[in-house]
């Protein structure tokens, strides 16, 4: 039966006027199904990817549709998979990490005093604050009303009085309380009053324009200080070159944290970074740079302060006026600094929380000239950048052909895979791009097209170097040589010796690897074209190059020392060196003279599936582990407090290379998958500086691993459609692919291309 427009239109009038208001194609909706349900499907699957919504609100729209038509789609391949998603999204429920639960619900409030309710004027009239003629530091605090707030974070400052000299600017904004004859009670402030009130950030700009200090510390009344907590942030400006604001760790009266530094998300968001969470965590005491401080605890230089002109008074009488500052801050080329040993007790929002209707008003009004006015830069902040390693190792060389057969590739290990298990997906085989080579230019564009269209940033290619010696280097060779494809790049020396791992017998040497200094030396010579390549990915400004196995260097230290050296007297500037945690490494990087860790799973974090599948392969020795579970552990780890990016893998199943002795991981989906690196995505817009919000995948293109990214026969472009979700993007529209399709123009293709391998 064939159904066109006519019958479109007898089956649902009413969705019909909808897509003609939604200008969708008419070629799209003249489509031959042999059932009503089919092109019900198809019709609203090309609405659903037009839509203007955000990933959150197209996810409740695509499982709300598909629950209310069920009746008329159930039979359908699309709502089929759909509901193994569903059952998927039901089944990750992240354990609780009990030991970090038990830490935060026991967690010690801090030392504070407590608000008096009586007699603030008499105990005022005995509080002495230290006082400066001439201060390093002047202390603006706007105040309305709450006295007793006031009086406290007075006192909390007498107790604990800083090394650098200081004096206290008040700003009393038309309080109706007892505040202004507390504040005339104490000794050694600077009392200021407007009447009638102006707001909080017209009293920030009244105060520091009488300031006599070298630097500004805007200070909320509602908050108690700790010890060294000034002193701590002017340590930031002489340790840390081009900061521009320093904030405090600010914590709750509970104890808990509220604030380890602030995200600015792209719709105008404020998110404050381990919101609820345990200030000792390691994490959250590094010092980084961050979007945003909140203004409750920041030290900035005056004469910045003056240079912007204050707050911008198109924010009065509140809110935003931080976050802008923030952000006019940065595009002057200044750092907004989280300085962790800073800790500030806030009760937040005090004296604003009593006028919620007001509040919310302007917030809503503030936010919206905002992000008018910064949209593009919240763009750029709220980005992460995904990088996914990539094996160039799909093409014929000597070696293989000496080592392993004629012609050899990973295709060869791909195609000749067997399942060891009911249900065991094995061979693992290509879709869209075939059994390629990638000795093929269109190949390398194909490869880089589709990573572009699914959000990834660049490939993370690994670099097989022998004291001089280099294998699979064809691929990236003739990339550099062309400057073709277009796409972000960098390289990953994986810096062991070439073994027969592979298939099992590691003692078995094929190419050693021998370091030593002038080898260092050599390979950052040899590096030279590659890291002055404009598509060389670079952390601000700096090449990245990563380290398979640090440990393998005699002296990690002095490799990079020997290769920073080089790089500054060729003008390559600095680098940036991440040492990948494979084979239990735990070390801070920053020991060995490096700068971050790429997270590798399956490396460490591995849990074993339980029970474990009865086999048919009798000769089967290897490991079989749960996927979900690993997810889990991996999601969960305690973050160190160094430099260190995240990485997901789609899945694991090295049976190709192994088939006897191969690790597999069992469980895992595109669903799965899409939580663990929605999650990482998450947490590297949190925890990453700007500019460093890099996040990894483990991998592209390692099919003998049964580890891709790249489309296959039973999912398609499952973990890539994944990939987009966890970054927040849109998927794109393109046509079904069905298994017979698919290996139609596989072979189409593998025969048109010429080719190689045993496939």
């Amino acid at each position: 039966m064939r159904f066109g427009i006519r019958s479109f239109l007898e089956l649902s009038p009413n969705r019909f006027r909808f897509l003609v208001d939604m200008k969708i194609p008419r070629s799209l909706l003249v489509i031959p199904f042999p059932h009503p349900r089919a092109i019900v499907g198809r019709s609203l699957r090309a609405i659903y990817h037009r839509l203007p919504l955000t990933p959150s609100g197209r996810s409740f729209l695509k499982s709300a549709s598909y629950r209310f038509l069920s009746p008329l789609i159930e039979g359908t391949a699309s709502y089929r998979h759909w509901r193994e998603e569903q059952q998927a999204k039901d089944d990750v429920e992240v354990d609780v990490d009990l030991d970090r639960e038990e830490r935060i619900s026991t967690i010690t409030p801090p030392q504070m005093f407590p608000v008096p309710d009586a007699g603030l004027v008499e105990a005022a009239a005995g509080l002495v604050l230290p006082f400066a003629e001439d201060p390093e530091v002047t202390i603006l605090m706007p105040v309305h009303n709450q006295a007793g707030f006031t009086f406290c974070c007075l006192q909390s400052i007498a107790a604990v009085p800083p090394r650098a000299s200081i004096e206290i600017i008040v700003i009393d904004d038309a309080s109706t309380d007892e505040t202004p004859e507390l504040l005339r009670s104490v000794s050694g402030i600077r009392y200021l009053r407007n009447d009638p009130n102006r707001g909080f950030l017209l009293s920030c700009n009244r105060g520091a324009a009488l300031a006599r200090g070298r630097y500004l510390l805007l200070l909320n009344n509602d908050t108690q200080v700790q010890a060294g907590w000034l002193d701590a942030l002017l340590d930031v400006f002489k340790e840390e070159p081009g900061t521009g604001i320093a904030g405090s760790k600010l914590i709750y009266p509970s104890g808990h944290l509220q604030e380890a530094g602030a995200a600015l998300k792209r719709d105008g968001r404020v998110e404050l970074i381990g919101l609820n969470q345990d200030p000792a965590e390691p994490i959250y005491n590094r010092r980084r740079r961050v979007d945003h401080c909140s203004g409750a605890s920041i030290l900035i230089e005056k004469s910045l302060f003056d240079r912007l002109e204050g707050f911008d008074e198109v924010y009065a009488p509140a809110y935003y006026e931080d976050c802008d500052l923030s952000l006019r801050v940065q595009s002057l080329g200044y750092d907004v600094v989280y300085e962790p040993k800073s800790v500030v007790v806030h009760h937040l929002s005090v004296s604003t929380n009593a006028r919620p209707t007001e509040k919310m008003a302007r917030i809503a009004a503030n936010s919206a000239i905002f992000l008018d006015r910064w949209q593009a830069t919240l763009d750029e902040l709220d980005a992460v950048r995904l990088i996914a390693f990539f094996l160039p190792q799909f093409h014929p060389i000597p070696e293989n052909d000496r080592w392993w057969g004629k012609g050899f590739t990973e295709w060869t290990n791909v195609t000749r895979a067997r399942p060891n298990f009911a249900g065991h997906q094995q061979p693992q085989l290509p879709a869209d791009l075939g059994f390629y080579d990638l000795r093929l230019a269109e190949t390398r564009q194909a490869q880089a097209d589709l990573a572009r269209d699914y959000g990834i940033h660049g490939f993370c290619y690994y670099y097989y170097w022998f004291g001089g010696k280099r294998l699979l280097n064809r691929p990236l060779d003739e990339i550099l040589a062309s400057g073709q494809p277009d796409f972000p790049f960098c390289i990953c020396w994986a810096n062991e010796s070439w073994s027969r791992r592979w298939d099992g017998r590691e003692s078995d040497i094929l190419m050693a690897q021998q370091h030593s200094e002038p080898d260092d030396l050599a390979f950052i010579r040899h590096l030279q074209p590659l890291l002055r390549d404009r598509r060389y990915i670079r952390i601000n400004g700096r090449p990245l190059i990563l380290i398979y196995r640090i440990e393998l260097f005699p002296d990690p230290a002095r490799t990079a020392e020997v290769w920073r050296e080089y790089c500054a007297r060729a003008g390559l500037g600095e680098l940036f060196l991440a040492c990948v945690q494979s084979f239990g490494l735990t070390a801070d990087p920053r020991d060995f003279g490096f700068d971050a860790v790429v997270e590798f799973p399956p490396h460490d974090l591995s849990v074993p599936v339980d029970p474990q599948p009865p086999m048919d392969n009798p000769d089967f020795t290897g490991r079989v582990y749960d996927y979900r579970a690993t997810a889990e552990r991996f999601m969960q780890r305690p973050l160190p407090e160094h430099r260190f990016f995240r990485t997901a893998m789609p899945s694991w199943d090295n049976t190709a290379r192994r088939q006897d002795a191969g690790t597999i991981f069992l469980g895992s989906t595109p669903r799965l998958y899409e939580h663990w690196l929605s999650t990482l995505v998450e947490q590297s817009r949190q925890l990453n500086s700007p500019g460093e919000r890099f996040v990894f995948v483990n991998a592209w293109n390692e099919w003998a691993e049964g580890n891709h990214l790249e489309p296959d026969l039973r999912y398609g472009h499952g973990y890539l459609d994944a990939t987009r979700a966890a970054l927040g993007g849109l998927i794109p529209l393109r046509p079904a692919l069905t298994r017979e399709t698919a290996v139609t123009e596989v072979s189409a293709r593998s025969t048109s291309s010429g080719r190689v391998g045993a496939c």
